[in-house]
């Protein structure tokens, strides 16, 4: 019984793909990029986002070595494809031994997104969104906790 062409085929691909994947030194990648979608919170919906961050921060950041990130996020819509949002981050802050660390609240985002047209069901038409963001300085600079500019 012979092996089938296709698989012979997939065979032949395959093992170069295996062999230079194998070969492949490490990469390094940046951090992932925070992206929103087009859409919009639905019209007199509150919605209320926790979610939390561990980083381990780089050399160059020295002496802090860690940082955990809790975000609150609220967002509400009171007309039809608009939403007005509130971002504050509760910040930790580990250091190397000898510099103490730091906790509290980080800068405030308020911000505010347009989407349009307006999406409807079942539809595969682009949706399109603005967004305008102004960062407020409610972090402690001096701790590291902000960057203590309006952004």
């Amino acid at each position: 019984m012979t092996t089938p062409l296709w698989k012979r085929a997939g065979i032949r691909i395959a093992m170069p793909v295996l062999a230079l994947t194998l070969k492949a030194d490490p990469s390094s990648a940046q951090m992932p990029f925070y992206t929103d979608d087009p859409s919009v919170t639905p019209i007199k919906t509150l919605h209320i986002e926790i979610f939390d961050e561990y980083d381990g921060l780089q050399s160059s950041q020295f002496p802090d070595l860690r940082q955990n990130t809790e975000n609150f996020k609220v967002n509400v819509s009171p007309w039809n494809g608009v939403e007005l949002d509130l971002d504050f981050p509760y910040l930790t802050i580990q250091r190397a031994a000898g510099f103490g660390g730091s906790h509290g609240v980080g800068d405030t985002n308020l911000g505010a997104k347009w989407s349009f047209p307006a999406a409807t069901p079942n539809s595969n038409d682009p949706i399109y969104a603005v967004s305008f963001y102004v960062e407020f300085p409610t972090g402690n600079a001096a701790q590291g906790l902000g960057s203590g500019l309006t952004d």
